[in-house]
């Protein structure tokens, strides 16, 4: 895995190309088109001008509502579609993960297990359905588009994968993207950081141990993702073209677009 793939910025992290693979008929997926990121709130004045140097046509925002609302994006840009989808929106609600944090028998292996039954609902969550279409009908557009969430990994990698996917590349490779934000990120000097955050708006001490495995990725995570989806359709193909509206025709479409 080439580190050239991630972008230095000063505050937004993951934020990466995921272009660049080979596929399984020898082409490569272009380079410059595909990029995926953490969440832009914390983003310096010299990172939006770096994102709006790079003249990206579309943004889409896989965050829920209370996430937008609690950590607004500073990035802002007439120049460049912000896709996100806010049906439902309350409140500063907590997120699914700070509710799996609050168990009072928290070990990695609770913690490991709650990231596996998190990857299994994730194709299936409407509102995620609803913006990976939105990604997938950027994609046939044209021009150079970033998908993120809040960590730019689960709900993010899971969308990646599937991009990849459909341009054709092989699943050893699909998972070596998925894998290498254990590497762009550097989760352990984050970690006191990360916990001290989550402590303060949990009101509870949290064992590093058992907060780990939430905050990297594992395989295991998204090989359970592919697991419900070939479960319930048969194959990857079968979802894309029953969920999302990517059958054959568009996915031929999006490697003649994004592949050479």
């Amino acid at each position: 895995m080439s580190f050239d793939r991630i972008l230095p910025f000063d505050r937004v992290l993951n934020f990466r190309d995921f272009g660049g693979w080979e596929t399984s008929d020898g082409a490569t997926v272009t380079r410059g088109k595909l990029y995926r990121s953490a969440s832009f709130h914390d983003a310096t004045d010299d990172d939006i001008a770096k994102l709006n140097a790079m003249e990206l046509r579309f943004l889409v925002d896989l965050r829920r509502p209370e996430e937008r609302k609690h950590e607004p994006s500073r990035w802002e840009s007439e120049a460049t579609r912000m896709i996100f989808d806010d049906e439902g929106a309350g409140g500063h609600a907590l997120p699914p993960h700070f509710l799996a944090l609050m168990q009072s028998d928290l070990t990695p292996q609770s913690t490991r297990d709650y990231m596996v039954s998190l990857y299994r609902e994730i194709p299936f969550d409407p509102r995620l359905i609803r913006l990976y279409r939105d990604w997938f009908n950027e994609l046939g557009e044209g021009g150079a588009g970033v998908i993120h969430c809040a960590a730019g990994k689960d709900r993010t990698g899971i969308g990646c994968a599937l991009t990849l996917f459909a341009l054709g590349v092989p699943e050893d490779a699909i998972f070596a993207d998925y894998d290498f934000t254990n590497q762009a990120v550097d989760l352990e000097k984050r970690m006191p950081r990360i916990q001290a955050r989550m402590e303060e708006r949990l009101g509870r001490t949290l064992d590093p141990a058992a907060l780990r495995p939430m905050l990297g990725v594992h395989v295991d995570y998204l090989r359970a993702a592919l697991d419900v989806i070939e479960a319930q359709h048969g194959a990857v193909g079968g979802y894309m073209e029953t969920v999302l509206g990517v059958g054959a025709r568009e996915r031929d479409a999006l490697r003649h677009a994004l592949t050479a």
